[in-house]
């Protein structure tokens, strides 16, 4: 038997790679983009492709964060970013302020009614980093309380580090604290972050529960990972307890350690607070997705169950003439 395919068959496709292009064989964690696609396009039209047009453009964000682009007709080359950010003045007097000296120099102005702080930006001038920044200034903002703890645990000063609390939404917050080592205690030689997590709805907060106890749980088996730890709200981490009251009505309380080895480079350090600002828009994608898959998996059962159904339904409702095997008709009474 030839093993050759009929030159009408349609060619076979690819087969997938069974290895990451790294060759680990690996799944790679999924990255939720930390800047506004929105603000790149509409600045990067006017920095690096010379568009000059008036606009007045609002744009809403996650964690209640909001933007306000505003370009005056008759000086189309200068544009104003005003924003609303939870929390702002907490965020300023806590690395908020040295941020803005250092990637936004010159460009702090009055803001408009609403917004808490307004940035002025000429096209002429500005550049691809200049847009970079712009674009990432919520996550280079929110993230200004943990680049200042980083900063101080590299530079040895630690536990000179004040704790901070970052009300990011009405039920939530984010806590950053320096701690000792326990066998140590007089070394601070560690940043523990957390998180207090909540939701309205009770079947997010029964995914959420379940996700972050696997999410500690998984942790153990990740080289390098800083150590995870969930608490439930009914049992704050001992970091915070003197600045919380016990809560059984939230989903819990998520801790993250940090160590040198974490943020110990510019990139390491950029890195991890990259991933602590974006972790509860991470977190809230992952219970739709959660949701979204459990939802299929019953529209495509109940579909199967259908099938089913439609198989066996009765044709014909005459009544069957029954016979016997010498072909006589006899009637079941």
């Amino acid at each position: 038997v030839s093993s050759r395919r009929p030159p009408s068959a349609p060619p076979r496709p690819p087969r997938r790679p069974s290895r990451s292009p790294s060759g680990a064989g690996e799944k790679k964690m999924l990255k939720i983009e930390q800047h506004s696609s929105i603000l790149e396009e509409a600045m990067g039209s006017r920095i690096l492709e010379g568009k000059r047009e008036a606009c007045e453009l609002s744009i809403a964000d996650f964690d209640d964060c909001q933007f306000k682009l505003v370009s005056q007709p008759g000086s189309e080359q200068m544009m104003t970013l005003h924003m609303h950010l939870p929390d702002y003045e907490t965020i300023k007097a806590r690395g908020g302020a040295t941020i803005l000296e250092e990637r936004y120099p010159g460009m702090e102005t009055t803001p408009e009614s609403g917004y808490l702080l307004a940035l002025e930006i000429d096209s002429e001038k500005a550049d691809e980093g200049t847009l970079r920044n712009l674009t990432h200034v919520k996550r280079n903002l929110l993230g200004a309380p943990l680049t200042m703890a980083l900063r101080s645990l590299v530079a040895g000063t630690a536990k000179d580090f004040d704790a901070v609390e970052l009300k990011w939404r009405k039920t939530e917050a984010m806590y950053v604290i320096s701690g000792p080592d326990p066998a140590n205690p007089a070394n601070y030689d560690r940043i523990v972050v957390v998180f207090s997590v909540d939701f309205p709805e009770e079947a997010d907060r029964c995914y959420c529960r379940n996700f972050l106890q696997q999410l500690q749980d998984v942790q153990r088996k990740i080289n390098n990972a800083p150590p995870i730890t969930f608490s439930e709200g009914k049992t704050p981490p001992r970091e915070i307890r003197d600045k919380v009251n016990e809560n059984a009505d939230i989903v819990g309380y998520l801790s993250f350690t940090l160590f040198l080895s974490h943020c110990k480079t510019p990139d390491r350090l950029e890195k991890s607070v990259n991933m602590l600002v974006g972790f509860r828009n991470y977190l809230h994608f992952h219970i739709k997705a959660a949701k979204t898959n459990l939802h299929m998996r019953m529209r495509s059962k109940v579909n199967h169950w259908k099938q089913v159904l439609n198989r066996a339904i009765q044709t014909s409702h005459e009544k069957k003439e029954m016979k016997t095997a010498k072909g006589k008709t006899f009637t079941r009474k």
